[in-house]
């Protein structure tokens, strides 16, 4: 790593005011690494409570100090050298650097899983040949990706670089998949930005904590341009249909483009549809009667100005509590349509710029976000978040799942609270009956945010039914809302994986029959049974709820369907299918671990649960066994197996 010509030229005040912003634990981490220096390997740490788990700090004021005074040390040497290049220290001494950070010794079987989350190699998540495939090998084999969100980026990235021909097709004008598509006031992500970078794109200057539509749909447009993937995608075309070839064992891939029709004949398809992509409308009397201006959210209308107007939400997850806010700050009125309250967590600085001195750490001292984002992967691994998550068989209380589930409660509860002080209505309104993570978990600010709207006089909270919909506004209980523009902020067909696709598999094997049981499934988030060579990407129950964050099984999926197509390159076999039993062996352990997590509640109905009473959309398993059974397909089978899945060829996995 270069250093860069703003640290080359930074004065002694700079360097210091930046490194006391910077948080003392990850300093310590990165100097070991860069520096060995054996007085840091001796200080030691304080667990305290962070929200509903834990976080370690250095224990002694005086050891902050030291750590500080060595940083700034390191720092001005770098700049007085010039423009040195900075190496990310020996790979031996990463393990010793990282517990430092963890305060504890990582264990030897995880030690590879937390390195590559570092990102210090930004293809780590890449595809890896085994050997040297000749020119001929990987020119005869094309790979097709449906999407240009995170994850078709992610293939789009690393298939380019392994030289295997692909090609990108993106039903909008525009990469970006839900970042692009969802422009309504208030968009925003809700984990933290700086664990929604792929690997490779680490080095992305996000300003916010938490960023906001615009800075994602950015950083996606950077990655595109950064890589040089942008003129491998086909945009304004939509795939109609995926069907096989048993004769050519390839897939054909049909869509509808601006010119009309097209078709691509493909070797492997990569699927990198977003659950959260195709809008679902209620169904409400009088819908098309309405003379104003409607839409859904995630269908905002370029240019559309609430100013002065009569606004209706309808709805009340993230997208509707997220608008609300920012929409009643200018309109003449906002009714927000509320069927069923969500829990809201707060979360300082929630909608705030990071400090300038975080963002110039950032861009200039070596490693630092990697070592951020490892301290950020720890807070949120599998053993923090896991309690968040689960019942608690033993725990009895008629509000909660488990002692901490209850404490989440307790804690969203007095917020609530204190937010709405002398508005008993409000309270009653806005409290959920279900558990808290039984739902989907939404973000607020302490000091902007839903609460703080419904205390407006221009803000109403409608909990009466909706009878119908008027030319004029809303019906319900009896009175009529008049509007002139309705937002239906009422989420998407989450559990209606790959529709409307139609897709066609062996012998004519259709997806829907696969899925007639219970609703969609897949072999570890990726295959399905009798459509070899057809990978997912967030395909089902991969929406991360087995700690770290959504993009980190999105890359190890991306990843685990690479490897698959690398193996069959070199091993010039033409398919890869996984077993009927190997398929339901997964999703009865699936099954299990899902039956111990909280989003099961009875109380509940949302997208987290599909008709048939599961969750054809989150992943309830820890991610570090996902780690594992995705790691490499194409490589040595393990000693050992997990549940009894062998994901590797030869054991799950059929190649002909």
């Amino acid at each position: 790593m270069l250093i860069s010509s703003e640290l080359a030229s930074a004065t002694d005040a700079v360097i210091e005011d930046c490194v006391g912003c910077a948080d003392p634990l990850i300093l310590l981490g990165l100097l070991y690494q860069l520096t060995g220096d054996e007085e840091l390997s001796a200080m030691k740490l304080i667990r305290e409570s962070f929200g509903y788990s834990h976080v370690d700090r250095i224990a002694d004021p005086s050891d902050v100090a030291l750590v500080q005074r060595k940083a700034v040390a390191l720092l001005k040497n770098y700049r007085d050298q010039g423009r040195v290049e900075v190496g990310p220290g020996p790979a031996e001494r990463l393990p010793r650097s990282l517990a430092l950070i963890a305060g504890a010794e990582i264990p030897e079987s995880e030690r590879e899983m937390w390195t590559e989350e570092t990102g210090i190699d930004p293809l780590a998540r890449g595809l890896k040949f085994k050997g040297n495939p000749t020119p001929e090998q990987l020119a005869s084999f094309k790979v097709g990706v449906i999407g240009s969100g995170l994850s078709g980026l992610n293939a789009a990235v690393h298939l380019k670089k392994a030289g295997i021909p692909y090609v990108v097709i993106e039903k909008n004008p525009e990469v970006g998949g839900t970042w692009y598509e969802n422009q309504y006031p208030g968009a925003r992500v809700d984990s933290p930005s700086r664990g929604y970078l792929h690997l490779f794109g680490l080095e992305f200057p996000y300003p916010y904590a938490f960023c906001p539509r615009d800075e994602n749909l950015r950083y996606m447009q950077w990655v595109s341009e950064r890589f040089a993937v942008r003129d491998d995608i086909v945009f304004n075309t939509e795939v109609k249909s995926l069907i096989w070839d048993e004769g050519t064992q390839m897939w054909e891939i049909k869509a509808d483009g601006p010119s009309g029709p097209q078709s691509w004949k493909v070797n492997a398809v990569i699927s990198c549809v977003g659950f959260l992509s195709r809008p679902t409308m209620p169904d409400i009397p009088g819908m098309e009667t309405f003379q104003g201006t409607a839409c859904h959210t995630a269908r905002w209308p370029d240019g559309l100005d609430v100013a002065g107007k009569r606004v209706a939400v309808i709805g009340s997850g993230a997208s509707g509590y997220q608008t609300t806010p920012v929409i009643a700050k200018t309109a003449a009125h906002t009714y927000l349509f509320q069927r069923t309250p969500s829990w809201c967590y707060a979360t300082p600085s929630y909608v705030s710029p990071l400090p300038d001195q975080m963002l110039w750490l950032d861009r200039n001292f070596p490693y630092y976000v990697n070592f951020a984002r490892f301290r950020l992967a720890l807070t949120y691994g599998p053993d923090n978040s896991g309690s968040t998550q689960r019942i608690d068989p033993a725990f009895e209380d008629p509000h909660a799942r488990s002692a901490v589930n209850k404490a989440m409660r307790e804690d969203c509860l007095a917020f609530l609270r204190q937010q709405l002080a002398g508005r008993p209505d409000l309270i009653e309104k806005m409290t959920p009956v279900a558990p808290p993570m039984s739902s989907r978990p939404i973000r607020i600010d302490p000091d902007d945010n839903i609460y703080a709207a419904l205390r407006r006089d221009n803000v109403s909270l409608v909990t009466d039914p909706i009878a119908r919909i008027t030319p004029a506004g809303i019906e319900a209980g009896g009175i009529e809302y008049p509007l002139d523009i309705i937002a239906y902020a009422t989420g998407f067909r989450a559990n209606d994986f790959l529709w409307p696709m139609e897709i066609r598999g062996r012998d004519g094997a259709r997806i829907e029959d696969l899925w007639a049981k219970d609703g969609p499934r897949a072999y570890i988030g990726s295959m399905l049974p009798g459509f070899p060579n057809f990978f997912m990407a967030y395909g089902p129950n991969t929406n991360n709820f087995g700690g770290l964050q959504i993009i980190d099984l999105l890359e190890i999926e991306i990843r685990f369907a690479l490897q698959c197509i690398a193996g069959l390159i070199e091993g010039e076999k033409r398919t890869v299918d996984v077993t009927t039993d190997a398929y339901w062996r997964f999703n009865d352990e699936l099954d299990r671990e899902e039956s111990q997590m909280i989003y099961m509640d009875p109380r509940v109905f949302n997208y987290y649960k599909s008709e048939h009473g599961r969750s054809c959309v989150n992943g309830p398993i820890d991610y570090r066994r996902m780690w594992h059974w995705l790691r490499d397909p194409a490589g040595p089978p393990p000693e050992t197996t997990d549940a009894g899945l062998k994901p590797y060829f030869g054991g799950d996995l059929v190649l002909s």
